[in-house]
């Protein structure tokens, strides 16, 4: 196992007690960094005199020399991908792909990078963000303990994939800015801005140019105003004040605090590495750190979200200046075509240019021989013969042995033996291996093995060998509440299992309504050390409404004598088999009648609250913090409780009365002020916390998509009034719902564009719930989803303005036999729905047909039916119209 051990300096013992913390490899969402106009921002970066033309003579320089040159073309050391949320016009993706082209040139990985872009409409003064799509920690091959690296830096120097095929850099750009100059020749005018330039540097951000510091400046003072991090990023470990002191040495600098602050706002700031100092002679990289007013008049705290740190000083680094790509702003008619010596060199050191030992983690064993293993990688020359495993028996790891003779593979495998003679007592072996470049540059596994510099603490790995009595780490939690009788196959979520010696199996029990257990084995998921999955594959025809599924779940280890753990500890999961009802064109209900059999209800109930005149749909009063599913998807305590209402009576949706029309009343947790609901990825916003949303599925609750963005007490001020108008010690407000608060709530099912009239949808109302803050709850009364009474002008007959023009029914009234004929449309559309249904909506007949010449023609036989009004719905495309039948007996 790998381990972050306290080390006794002071006292070299070989018997020193070692307090041990597992340092596993972490990984968390990247940071984002968002880029504006000139105008947006504030920034004022003028051009030179004679920019433009000089600018020009450059390009067309450059072209000369480019189309005279005989030598080989460049060859990419890198692999970047970049893939499209919509493709862009050609010109545009010719930008993106030679900005990406550069960066590949200079970059080296043996994993590829991906990198996702979204060319889209964003708000006025927004040019585009980009970012890391996740951060990662305490990998094999980083150079620094607990310190954060951007997902595509981190697998180049791990020389693993960490994340499949999902994207390392998210990069999103604005599709509206009228200005943009598209082009990789040429010059734009004094108005427009470079988009070559802007991707260039948003990559830039990406691939490493960013860090984990942020200011807290809610206070509106300078002297009261903090900053600080979680725990660093790589970028963060090289930045210095103007007295060389770095600035994450909490030595020197308290975490989280307004001496941190004092410095991000001196203008005296520096990124101070070996690379960087060589290529700037011997001047360090001077960082984006303005005094409050004096080089940003508008800005009184001087701090700029997005600009401050985690960039180049624009005065520093003017336009035309070969440092200038990464400024916190660029100039209307500027290029910054190039990477440049400092961004070269800040790059190489933060880990795009080193050496790594890659070794194969050791587990805990039985047996008394054991194979040690390293890869060496590096992009430098380094010293085979510097190469030492350093290991000790029970001892400390300052008493170590060295290896120095090892069996070689490949170029660049080396492994060792170890036979211990056998022994009834546990032995602890402790090791880490170190090398060195041909500079004389030490480079370790674990990182900063075995003592990190100027701490008490040591960096290594250790195992045991001896009988083992270590139960397996496993987490899982059952998210599975409901499942309809339609489903077949079910997924489990993915189960993350551990242990000191190694998983042997891991199998799941389970039983239909209390029959025999029937057995089915976990199976790895391929490329991931812990990861497991497994799903439920029901014939069809297995399940009934009202079946009740038990599971349980059991892992082994390797153990001689296995170690064991079920899941959960003792009985069951269970989960209810659901059955959907007929479709229909509307739902309406008061909640008076208590319809509880159209509901399946989890953290609801269909109840009258206290002060209310009449039955309502009702989340729990108060409803209680998330405790069931863990966000990290890792078992973590920042967990979450979905609470659904769903509407088993799937909706036939319209397309000229699409809604959903309910009262309400939310008190429920607001998010943090201003907050959006939704991330740039599309995922929901943390800072939203505690939400209510109605969701829909068109494919019998397999995918669920939103028909508008969540809320919360923050939709209203009278809601968010009583919220804050009672709250206990931690934080909950005691506030009770009451008729006062009453609003009215319309959504539209047709405005996420996820549905589309003819689609037979399933509803469901959920309250979200996290850890946080809770409250009084939801209260929904008066439902009405595509009723008659939110229709304005019910369609009776054929009138002109109508979808369908030409759609004849005969006879009506009818005894029986109904006619129905339409010409086929103009927009090529041959398919045609048929849904006949009561005055209340509930569904009698559905047909569905295809046109095989130019008109429809189909007789519906009613005679079965009662006498009395029906309604005959005819759907073809995004069209729809309504018809009242009679039927006379």
């Amino acid at each position: 196992m790998r381990v972050f051990l306290l080390v006794n300096l002071l006292v070299f013992s070989l018997f020193n007690s070692l307090f041990a913390q597992k340092l596993k490899m972490e990984m968390k969402p990247g940071e984002m960094i968002e880029e504006y106009t000139p105008e947006k921002s504030g920034i004022i970066r003028k051009l030179p005199e004679g920019y433009y033309d000089k600018t020009l003579a450059q390009i067309l320089e450059k072209a000369s020399k480019k189309s005279l040159a005989t030598s080989v073309p460049t060859v990419s050391t890198s692999e970047v991908i970049v893939t499209y949320e919509v493709p862009p016009p050609a010109n545009v993706k010719a930008v993106f792909e030679q900005a990406a082209a550069t960066w590949a040139n200079y970059l080296k990985s043996d994993i590829p990078i991906r990198i996702y872009v979204k060319w889209r409409p964003l708000a006025t003064g927004i040019l585009g963000s980009a970012g890391a799509y996740s951060s990662v920690r305490n990998f094999v091959g980083a150079n620094k303990l607990n310190t954060w690296y951007p997902i595509a830096l981190a697998e180049k120097m791990a020389h693993a994939n960490f994340n499949g095929t999902e994207s390392d850099i998210l990069a999103t750009f604005n599709s509206d800015f009228p200005d943009w100059f598209i082009g990789t020749n040429g010059v734009p005018t004094s108005n427009q801005i470079d988009l070559y330039s802007v991707v260039l540097h948003e990559m830039g951000h990406g691939l490493g140019f960013i860090g984990q510091i942020q200011a807290d400046i809610t206070s509106n003072s300078t002297s009261l105003a903090t900053a600080g991090y979680g725990y660093p990023g790589i970028f963060d470990q090289f930045i210095f004040d103007s007295k060389n002191k770095q600035l994450v040495d909490t030595l020197i600098y308290k975490n989280n605090s307004n001496q941190i602050f004092k410095q991000i706002i001196s203008d005296s700031l520096f990124f101070s590495s070996s690379a960087v100092l060589r290529n700037n002679a011997g001047v360090s990289a001077r960082l984006y750190a303005p005094k409050p007013t004096e080089r940003f008049p508008t800005n009184p705290m001087g701090y700029m979200e997005g600009s401050s740190v985690y960039h180049v000083d624009q005065s520093t680094y003017p336009p035309g200046n070969l440092n200038a790509l990464m400024t916190p702003q660029i100039a209307r008619g500027e290029i910054t075509a190039q990477l440049g010596p400092i961004v070269k060199g800040l790059f190489n050191d933060i880990g795009w240019y080193s050496s790594n030992i890659i070794d194969a983690e050791l587990r805990d064993t039985e047996e008394s021989e054991v194979l040690f293993t390293a890869k060496v990688y590096s992009d430098t020359l380094w010293d085979e013969k510097s190469l030492k495993l350093m290991y000790s028996i029970d001892k400390s790891i300052l008493s170590a042995t060295p290896v120095t003779s090892f069996t070689k593979k490949g170029a660049n495998t080396y492994s060792y033996l170890l036979s211990l003679p056998k022994s009834t007592a546990n032995r602890k072996v402790s090791y880490y291996w170190t090398a060195n470049e041909l500079s004389g540059k030490k480079f370790t596994s674990p990182a900063e093995a075995p003592v990190i510099a100027g701490t008490k603490f040591g960096s290594y790995n250790e195992f045991v060998i001896g009988v083992d009595t270590v139960k397996p780490i496993v987490v899982y939690s059952n998210p599975i509440q409901y499942i309809f009788t339609s489903q077949t196959n079910i997924p489990l979520p993915t189960l993350l299992a551990q242990d000191n010696i190694g998983i042997d199996t891991i199998y799941m029990e389970y039983a239909i309504n209390g029959a025999v257990l029937k057995g089915q084995g976990f199976k790895k998921l391929t490329g991931d050390t812990y990861s497991y999955s497994n799903a439920f594959n029901f014939l069809a025809g297995t399940l009934k409404s009202g079946d009740v599924v038990k599971y349980r779940i059991v892992v082994r280890d390797k153990a001689k004598i296995a170690n064991v753990v079920n899941l959960p500890a003792s009985g069951f999961y269970e989960f209810k088999v659901l059955g959907i009802s007929a479709s229909t064109i509307s739902y309406v209900s008061n909640f008076d009648l208590a319809p509880s059999s159209d509901f399946y209800l989890k953290g609801f109930d269909i109840s009258q609250p206290n002060g209310f005149s009449s039955p309502s749909l009702n989340s729990a009063h108060p409803y209680a913090d998330g405790s069931e599913e863990s966000y990290d998807g890792g078992g973590g305590s920042d967990k979450f409780t979905n609470n659904d209402a769903l509407l088993l009576k799937p909706i036939i949706i319209r397309s000229d009365t699409a809604k959903i029309y309910f009262d309400e009343v939310a008190l429920v947790e607001p998010g943090d002020k201003g907050e959006a609901f939704l991330n740039v990825d599309g995922t929901v916003n943390r800072s939203f916390f505690d939400y209510v949303i109605v969701q829909g599925s068109s494919d019998l609750g397999k995918t669920w998509f939103n028909f508008s963005n969540g809320w919360d007490a923050n939709s209203f001020s009278i809601w968010q009034n009583a919220w804050n108008s009672k709250t206990d010690k931690d934080g909950n407000s005691t506030a009770t719902g009451s008729p006062s608060l009453l609003k009215k709530r319309e959504i539209d099912m047709l405005a996420s564009g996820k549905f589309k009239p003819g689609d037979q949808v399933i509803i469901r109302f959920r309250l979200h719930a996290d850890v946080g803050a809770h409250g009084w709850g939801w209260w929904i009364d008066n439902l009405n989803i595509q009723g008659a009474s939110t229709i304005s002008n019910p369609i009776l007959a054929i009138e002109p303005g109508t979808d369908i023009r030409d759609l004849q029914v005969s006879p009506n009234p009818t005894s029986g036999l109904l006619l129905i004929q339409m010409p086929l449309l103009a927009d090529g559309n041959k398919e045609v729905n048929i849904v006949f249904s009561d005055m209340m909506g509930k569904m009698l007949i559905s047909k569905k047909y295809q046109l095989t010449g130019n008109l429809f023609k189909e007789e519906l036989d009613l005679s079965a039916l009662a006498q009395g009004t029906y309604l005959l719905h005819v759907q073809t495309g995004d069209k729809l119209i309504s018809r009242k039948i009679v039927l006379i007996k």
